[in-house]
């Protein structure tokens, strides 16, 4: 039997928006989702085969109500968030308003920032005394996460993504001029799309001090960090190999 055939309007539907997004091969297990007023664009999940990779790889999902990242793969950090304090909104969490997929997301927004601005860090350890402790990611080759941007700000955005070590970590007690992270940036929409960035394609920008090839053995955290207004939902953030 031809198992295409079998598909309903809106199965093939979804399959053809997917081949056309670039995103993973056809699936029959997509369901219709209800997008609330402001969240980002989506009618359809993500094919389900990518909430299926193992456990260990999943550094935040957001199905919980705390910052704190899921107790998986040796983590047991936190969402922590970096401010110049010069802004009159902003707000960095999770949220049951929007979601790429289950039920919750990570939501990150602010403007009129007048200085550096904020960052939201996924740090992969506690850090019990306030110096950075590092996490050893040398079996991952790159990290993957679902991004939207919301209606409030204008799209498409472009958003710089990276990873901190202990060589530029505010708190690693190594760098002179700190924060020079391993950055790329990705260009969010409207709507859900999943990115994969591989370490290797992270460069520091050279303003700072070590200039320092990435010590993966070294990771403090993932790390997002808008350069003007944002309003910014994320979802299922994982290590890839």
């Amino acid at each position: 039997m031809n198992r295409a055939a079998t598909k309903s309007p809106n199965q093939r539907r979804a399959c053809a928006c997917a081949a056309l997004l670039s995103f993973a091969a056809c699936s029959a297990n997509v369901a219709p989702i209800a997008v609330a007023d402001g969240c980002p664009e989506e009618p359809l999940r993500a094919p389900a085969r990518y909430a299926d990779e193992p456990e260990q790889q999943l550094i935040d999902d957001f199905e919980h109500e705390t910052s704190a990242l899921p107790r998986v793969g040796g983590r047991d950090g936190s969402w922590i968030l970096g401010s110049d304090n010069t802004t009159s909104h902003m707000q960095a969490g999770v949220s049951n308003r929007c979601a790429g997929r289950g039920q919750r997301a990570g939501h990150f927004s602010g403007n009129g920032f007048t200085s550096w601005g904020a960052n939201w860090t996924a740090l992969l350890r506690t850090q019990p005394t306030g110096t950075a402790v590092p996490y050893d990611a040398t079996p991952y080759a790159g990290i993957s996460f679902w991004a939207a941007g919301s209606g409030k700000v204008s799209t498409p955005f472009e958003l710089p993504v990276g990873v901190t070590t202990m060589d530029v970590a505010w708190n690693g007690g190594i760098c002179g001029k700190c924060m020079d992270y391993y950055r790329t940036a990705v260009t969010i929409g409207p709507a859900w799309r999943r990115f994969e960035i591989r370490f290797s394609e992270l460069a520091q920008s050279g303003e700072g001090d070590p200039q320092i090839a990435l010590r993966l053995e070294k990771l403090v955290g993932f790390i997002i960090w808008p350069t003007r207004d944002f309003d910014v939902w994320l979802d299922d953030v994982r290590f890839e190999q």
